[in-house]
């Protein structure tokens, strides 16, 4: 085994707090030292900008596609490395992705913050609100914008973007504000005489004067950091407070951890909320095993963590041993990739969600960036038709989620869809709608797979959960796959048990599961709250549907929890066991 080498920054000319960008010289350093090396940094800041990027043309998951991408620090075909900011920040001006760790094996990231001196998302106060309009002041020096044909523009060095949606934070408690979600659109724009921007609705609810409201703008272009067919890649103690894209998007990797992660605002700079543009940990197609712990998120506009492979939607089924097919959602097309010689297929009856069998892959071609052709060593199951869909079982990871904080964002805590084994524990959540969504689907996302092994333990659940109402917010913790004809003996998830957790509800649906066979809920405590005034239609505390082989036992309810009961659809007599 060959020793690590100690390089030095300085030594390539990269010096922190110059007004220099550094992306030249961080290229020459990481292509001088391609393995088995450990560079490290003085601390302070260095400066990237958009402008002096290196280009590479990637198709990234979840995320819009152009070409070429702008790169600040590329690490490519790579093995052994270790970068350590030191506590450095690196600065990065217009889109770019700060961070790109493309075909390494052993990658450590360490002691770093992310940011951007005019960030790629913007907030303001609302000063004044009625269903007609709201009034928002907006710091011009930290958000600068203008106002062209009626819409509000935001600007950089290099850059101008259009506003796009909005989501209110609550300004006593740093949450997304109650019962707001995604409701307020706004049909125009308008810059009043003393410099504050007025939205036209009309608007329900009525924003509330005095909270913050989070503008998102610039499409979904780079993430802050990009990991790329990859594996054994370790990052800690990174601090991200603003992004472009995705946080930390990782796609057909092998072995990750993440190891004090924090999404936060840069309240030095004095913004308020937002850290970033989309999802906080966005892991795509990747194997092996995955950590996240002591991490925390906050100020996400959309999942702080997002667990899932890609499914893809069969249009012609050339012979018995070869199919033809699309990646449907046009954020997650042309993954060159995304099926390899020797690699285990399922077979998904896109009505039912049940397989149909699996399959070796023998051969994998992109035939466009849309289009695929697949062969494998055996013949297609004969029941499998157009339209049906594949799922890559063997790009499906492990993921242990625990010791980690939940703050506020918009949208969900948790999104996981893997066969492969799930441990979420011991974290808090404070999450805006469901706290853990278990999904999956081959109809719209097109967001794989089913779970077999889940256990979700020791966790608490803050009575901020499921205060707005988003995509398959169904309970605090929502199993909610899309299935349009789900049938009780074809179960999608199987095994997920729910045990020794606390619940601050203040309304109904704690519990909430689509085809499951094999759910326990015990030993939970759910404690009345009432913060908050109750909104869920469905008024049970535990709703299941199509479900089979459900435990309920030892829960101990305190305070006059709502509901109380069990709500079924589709479901046999016997198919819930209370002890």
């Amino acid at each position: 085994m060959h020793s690590t080498k100690n390089i030095f920054a300085k030594d390539y000319g990269i010096l922190p707090n110059q007004s220099t960008d550094c992306t030249q010289a961080f290229y020459k350093m990481l292509t001088d030292h391609p393995e088995n090396a450990c560079f490290i940094l003085d601390p302070g800041t260095y400066h990237f900008s958009s402008e002096e990027a290196l280009r590479g043309d990637y198709y990234i998951s979840n995320t819009d596609v152009e070409n070429p991408r702008h790169l600040s620090i590329l690490l490519k075909d790579m093995k052994n490395i270790t970068i350590d900011g030191n506590g450095s920040l690196f600065l990065h001006k217009g889109q770019t992705i700060p961070f790109t760790v493309d075909h390494c094996d052993t990658v450590t990231l360490k002691n770093i913050t992310i940011d951007w001196s005019i960030p790629l998302s913007a907030e303001g106060l609302i000063v004044d609100a009625c269903k007609e309009w709201t009034d928002m002041k907006i710091d011009s020096d930290l958000f600068p914008h203008f106002i062209k044909e009626n819409w509000l523009y935001f600007k950089g060095e290099n850059w101008e973007s259009p506003y796009g949606s909005f989501c209110q934070f609550d300004h006593t408690t740093k949450k997304v504000a109650y019962g707001t979600a995604d409701l307020f659109q706004s049909s125009k724009q308008e810059q009043l005489e003393d410099g504050t921007i007025r939205f036209y609705g009309p608007f329900d609810p009525v924003p509330t004067p005095g909270n913050y409201g989070v503008l998102r703008h610039n499409r979904r272009l780079h993430p802050g950091i990009f990991l790329n067919q990859s594996s054994n890649l370790h990052l800690e103690h990174i601090t991200i407070h603003n992004t472009g894209g995705l946080g930390i998007l990782a796609q057909f990797c092998e072995n990750l951890a993440f190891d004090h992660i924090r999404f936060e605002a840069n309240r030095a700079a004095g913004r308020k909320v937002v850290s970033g543009h989309d999802d906080g940990l966005h892991l795509s197609n990747n194997r092996g095993e995955i950590t996240v712990e002591h991490c925390s998120f906050y100020g996400l506009m959309d999942d702080p963590i997002n667990v899932h492979g890609t499914t893809v939607k069969i249009t012609e089924i050339v012979d018995t041993h070869t199919l033809k097919g699309i990646f449907v959602h046009y954020q997650a097309v042309g993954f060159d990739c995304w099926a390899e010689k020797g690699q285990t297929i399922s077979f998904i009856d896109h009505l039912s969600m049940a397989s149909r069998g699996t399959g070796t892959v023998n051969h994998f071609e992109l035939l466009s960036p849309k289009e695929f052709i697949i062969t494998f060593d055996t013949p297609v199951p004969n029941t499998f038709q157009v339209g049906d869909a594949l799922e890559n079982l063997t790009n499906s990871p492990s993921l242990i989620c625990r010791n980690n904080y939940f703050g506020s964002c918009r949208a969900r805590g948790v999104l996981v869809s893997t066969p492969k084994k799930v441990l979420i524990e011991n974290n808090v959540f404070e999450s805006a709608g469901s706290a853990i969504l278990i999904a999956g689907d081959a109809n719209f996302w097109y967001e794989s797979g089913a779970c077999s092994d889940v256990l979700i333990r020791g966790n608490h659940f803050a009575d901020c959960c499921m205060t707005s109402m988003y995509q398959f917010c169904e309970g605090i913790i929502s199993i909610c796959p899309e299935i349009p004809k789900p049938e009780l003996h074809k179960p999608f998830h199987r095994n997920i048990k729910i045990t020794e957790n606390t619940f601050q509800s203040f309304d109904y649906s704690v519990l909430y599961a689509l085809s499951v066979q094999g759910l326990e809920f015990s030993h939970n405590r759910i404690i009345r709250s009432y913060v908050y005034e109750p909104m869920d239609r469905k008024h049970h505390m535990i709703n299941l549907e199509y479900c089979s082989n459900v435990t309920l036992h030892d829960n101990h309810l305190i305070g006059d929890v709502l509901g109380q009961d069990v709500h079924t659809v589709g479901m046999e007599d016997h198919s819930i066991l209370f002890k």
